[in-house]
């Protein structure tokens, strides 16, 4: 939008007005209360006024004839709907011819250069930019605020989200909440939603290359860049697409999804509590992929294991409550038919018998 699509008397131009004032040390105290509260509930226009008060500190310190700016503030709006240039009928653009005039037997003196003259122009350009810079300022719409939420190693949170709808956070997890309604949400790591349904608001969860989109429902999701990302629905419905899926894929109470580099596959009435169980402090795994088993490990301990290739194909069931680090390293060791070495920061599970590998 242009300046000449507004209408004459806009109302931010008052604002604008009391800004002018502001600057020139004419407003009274409850105008500098007002507009000290404008500035506090949009910071992007206290930054333009800061700018402009800082444009004008040297026309101010100037100690010679002082310039009236809100008097040239006043001259330039009421002047600023009239057309610079005009349009005749076989003609070009182009603006209208001054009377012509007998030259002058001598040139006159320069009176554009007079201080007075020169600290009146830039008053009033500096009004005119700064003011155009506030209405953009004013028109564009404000962003919708971006929630972030954040859990250390080892620690839940539980939350609830402006719509009503609540989340437990897993350990050493993101959650960033976006949207005008609060309805969008990107995950890294591990959270439980219990979604307060909307139809004509659907609530999207962007968790490791994957979406998922509340239909009513209850679900836990879990995304790692290795083990990528696992979306297990114990009540109601959720959509779960990719970038390689045309159509979302349904899951209903029971049902678990796995989405890695892209590519899903799910799993029909295999979601147990043991999928949320990590909601109460309890760590279970049921035939789960060493990746997530590592994954989990490090979320919950802080620790790095490795593991050999040779036992890395391997699948684990096992639970882990009130366990040491050490400890639950040594029973996925054992589980996966291994023995644990320690080293700086973790430890590397090899088949046992030093380097002789497993079958």
């Amino acid at each position: 939008m242009n300046e000449s699509d507004l209408p004459p008397n806009d109302p931010r131009d008052a604002a604008w007005q009391a800004v002018a004032r502001s600057l020139a040390g004419e407003s009274t105290p409850e105008e500098a209360r007002a507009l000290a509260a404008e500035m506090a509930a949009h910071p992007g226009r206290a930054e333009l006024v800061a700018a402009l008060d800082g444009a004008l500190a040297g026309l101010r310190a100037d100690a010679r004839p002082e310039v009236d700016v809100e008097a040239a503030l006043a001259a330039v709006m009421a002047r600023r709907d009239r057309p610079v240039l005009t349009v005749e009928a076989g003609g070009a653009a182009h603006a209208p011819s001054p009377p012509l005039r007998a030259r002058p037997a001598r040139r006159p003196a320069q009176w554009w250069r007079a201080p007075g003259v020169l600290r009146a122009a830039a008053a009033i350009l500096v009004l005119v930019g700064a003011g155009l810079l506030w209405r953009a300022v004013s028109s564009r719409p404000s962003a919708a605020p971006i929630i972030r939420y954040a859990t250390e190693v080892g620690a839940r949170r539980e939350l609830r989200l402006a719509d009503g709808s609540r989340v437990v956070l897993g350990p050493d997890s993101r959650l960033a909440v976006s949207g005008d309604d609060g309805r969008a949400a990107e995950l890294a790591g591990m959270a439980y939603f219990e979604v307060r349904h909307d139809e004509r608001r659907p609530f999207t969860v962007t968790a490791g290359g994957a979406t998922i989109r509340d239909v009513g429902t209850a679900f836990t999701v879990r995304a790692d860049s290795a083990a990528g990302t696992m979306v297990a629905v114990t009540e109601g419905v959720v959509a779960v697409s990719t970038a390689n899926t045309a159509v979302a894929e349904t899951l209903r109470a029971g049902d678990r999804a796995r989405i890695l580099r892209a590519r899903m596959a799910v799993q029909r009435r295999v979601a147990t509590r043991d999928d949320v169980a990590w909601t109460t402090g309890r760590l279970s795994f049921r035939d789960a992929p060493v990746p997530e088993v590592v994954a989990e490990l490090r979320r919950w301990y802080g620790v790095t294991l490795r593991v050999d290739p040779a036992l890395a194909g391997r699948h684990l069931t096992a639970d882990f409550e009130g366990q040491t680090a050490d400890q639950a390293m040594r029973i996925v060791a054992a589980a996966l038919g291994g023995e644990l070495r320690p080293v700086a920061g973790g430890a590397t599970v090899v088949p046992r018998g030093g380097g002789r590998r497993a079958p």
